[in-house]
């Protein structure tokens, strides 16, 4: 296997500094598909424990084709740093998502000019994975076309959510949605929570990784693990936000099934000291994101759920 290393510059800082962006191309130097694996287009979306554990994988084990990883790709976001926190959801400049920038332009903003060196990277591919985390949560897929529903099942991550990305403006400049455009197949897994290390998670994504490139005969099916019996998906979700400036404090736990009038969370309100008030579910649901703080102005996202009834398995 031949890995080539290649810095692609997408600008300078005021210093005369070059942004770069690392691509590392994995060349079985057997004829066969294209795989794109992108991560950390969010500063402090920490996915590289699982392209860590991939890249040594490849190395043993790949038996055609090619895989491109791009560990970290936003050279920008990733230093939108205050004290220990890592701020690069947004462009503190454009005050844009930086994944709302594609497909980018060359001579645009530096955001569209890091979406035009990725999106020129990833339409090449015959396969496409985004990864990202999420707040605090469990990890789950997301894809935006139905016809990507045996991609879904052979990755086997236990929830995914379909986001109809054509339908819904909002989505329409991300990577995901602009390679359906493209014509490449694709996927987007949060792989569970923001800025962590989750053992469990980091395991659960990689292997459904290692699944996909088995179907791609990148890899060897056998040296695979099967799927779990249980592939859902979901499209509906409820955001429970607070109905007041406080101090929050969960009821229940990432994972955790909930029923209508169960306690979601509790208030902590400064202004009736020594008092807790609960937060009822008006759902039956999955929890599978929440904020990650105790602190909250009136208003503010504390936690979604994915809705029992329109969870299916495939």
């Amino acid at each position: 296997m031949k890995v080539t290393k290649e810095n692609l510059n997408v600008g300078y800082t005021p210093m005369g500094t070059p942004l770069e962006i690392l691509k590392y191309e994995l060349d079985s130097e057997v004829p066969g598909k294209t795989v794109y694996i992108q991560s950390g287009i969010h500063g402090g979306e920490v996915t590289q424990w699982i392209l860590h554990e991939l890249y040594h994988f490849l190395e043993r084990k790949m038996i055609s084709g090619k895989v491109v990883l791009v560990p970290c790709a936003n050279p920008v976001s990733w230093t939108q740093r205050a004290y220990y926190s890592t701020n690069g959801k947004f462009d503190f400049y454009m005050g844009k998502d930086w994944n709302r920038n594609f497909p980018g332009n060359p001579e645009g903003s530096m955001g569209e000019r890091i979406a035009a060196v990725l999106f020129g990277l990833a339409k090449q591919a015959d396969f496409a994975l985004d990864l990202h985390t999420s707040r605090h949560s469990i990890p789950f897929g997301i894809f935006s076309r139905q016809t990507y529903l045996s991609w879904v099942k052979t990755a086997g991550v236990s929830y995914n959510q379909f986001i109809d990305m054509g339908a819904n403006s909002s989505y329409k400049n991300t990577l995901n949605a602009c390679l359906d455009d493209a014509g490449v197949p694709n996927l987007c897994i949060e792989c569970g929570s923001h800025d962590s290390y989750e053992a469990d998670n980091v395991q659960e994504v990689y292997e459904a990784i290692r699944r996909l490139l088995a179907e791609l005969k990148i890899v060897r099916a056998e040296d695979t693990r099967k799927a779990p019996d249980k592939v859902r998906i979901f499209s509906k979700t409820a955001k429970y936000h607070a109905r007041k400036g406080s101090l929050i404090r969960l009821a229940k736990s990432l994972g955790d099934e909930v029923r209508v009038s169960e306690d979601l969370f509790y208030y902590f309100d400064n202004n009736d000291l020594g008092k807790i008030t609960s937060e009822k579910a008006r759902h039956n649901g999955i929890l599978f994101k929440t904020s990650p703080t105790y602190i909250y102005w009136s208003g503010d996202d504390v936690l979604q759920l994915l809705l029992q009834d329109d969870v299916q398995e495939i």
